[in-house]
């Protein structure tokens, strides 16, 4: 035996051997996102409207005296007033709670991360803030936008009350009309406070034994994350719908302007554009409307073939037959049109989202 292994074997006899309990780097854990929508509502008057300028003549040029209108042109950012105080103040106690259930979790790349041990705790308190507080305090706005309103009001009185902005009875109203206006609409209030609760990860463990606490927090998770991506899958299939009528009202607008010869490679490039759009809506469509859309992307492709042609080099023969082509994929994509409209009323969709083009070629 050589020394060298004489004194490795000594070393392993006298080494000592650290025993590490795996289980603890083999938990499942949970990432979470979570954020709140809607939680606040300012407005800002125009300046141009209610500063009035001083002016005063120093070797013959005028020179603006109003210190606030120096503000504004400088584009030192003034900030907005507050609509409605009780929402910042709802927003305040929601964010209180969210951090306070944040203290649970591990921050990492902007989402939490969440132990299984503390998962029945985290689940619940969220549940608790989205489905219990969260409405509450929506309830609580309702109660007090009467009082709300007229507070803001009262605010908007006093500010444009200010002798620093000289201005007449009527420029005043006209401030006042437009600042009044941006105050959120009680049938609104619903849409505030809204919490979010982003589609979680499961990262299990490779072997862990859960307590029946643990698994039905798990399992109730889970069923979130079905009911999210069922969700999700259904609101894209609809957005597909509303983008391809979209994306027809486009494409149609672009063909009733379109000239042969006339600007071809901006034409191109918006033709281009489209296809590249279409290829996403497909990607997220249903079967139902796959079909329709691939019909769409189609008369996409012709009108770049027939766009690519060099009308330039054509006599006015060939321009109005390269013009006749473009006719006819116009009036198919009035069909594509039609028949979108029909997938939408099939799928529900809200006739606000609807996109008609009602030209004439």
């Amino acid at each position: 035996m050589t020394p060298a292994t004489v004194e490795q074997a000594t070393f392993l006899q006298n080494a000592t051997i650290q025993q590490h309990n795996l289980s603890a780097l083999n938990k499942t854990r949970i990432r979470f996102k979570i954020g709140l929508k809607n939680t606040t509502r300012k407005t800002a008057p125009k300046w141009q409207q209610i500063l009035k300028a001083n002016t005063a003549k120093t070797d013959g040029e005028e020179h603006t005296s109003s210190d606030l209108e120096k503000v504004t042109r400088s584009e030192v950012g003034l900030r907005g007033i507050s609509c409605f105080k009780a929402l910042d103040e709802a927003t305040t106690q929601l964010r209180r709670e969210i951090d306070s259930i944040k203290d649970w979790m591990t921050l990492d790349d902007g989402d939490y991360i969440c132990t299984i041990e503390l998962a029945p705790l985290v689940w619940q308190r969220l549940i608790e803030i989205r489905d219990v507080l969260a409405p509450s305090l929506r309830q609580e706005l309702k109660q007090k936008y009467a009082s709300g309103r007229a507070e803001f009001e009262s605010r908007i009185e006093e500010f444009l009350s200010a002798q620093a902005w000289n201005l007449t009875d009527d420029e005043r109203e006209v401030a006042r009309t437009e600042l009044i206006t941006k105050f959120p609409k009680f049938e609104e209030l619903e849409d505030y406070l809204q919490v979010i609760i982003g589609r979680p990860v499961i990262i299990p463990a490779l072997s862990e034994q859960l307590n029946q606490e643990q698994a039905d927090c798990l399992n109730r998770i889970t069923q979130f994350i079905a009911e999210y991506d069922s969700n999700l899958q259904a609101s894209l299939e609809k957005a597909a719908i509303a983008g391809g009528q979209q994306l027809a009202v486009q494409l149609l607008e672009d063909l009733s302007q379109w000239e042969p010869g006339k600007k071809p490679a901006r034409f191109r490039k918006r033709i281009e554009k489209h296809l590249q759009k279409i290829q996403v809506l497909i990607g997220n469509a249903s079967p139902n409307s796959s079909s329709t859309l691939a019909q769409l992307m189609e008369r996409i492709q012709k009108v770049l073939e027939t766009a690519s042609v060099d009308a330039k080099k054509l006599d006015s023969q060939g321009k109005g037959a390269l013009q006749e082509k473009m006719n006819q994929i116009y009036q198919r994509l009035l069909g594509e049109q039609r028949k979108l409209i029909e997938l939408a009323q099939e799928e529900g969709l809200d006739r606000s989202e609807w996109v008609i083009f009602n030209g004439n070629s």
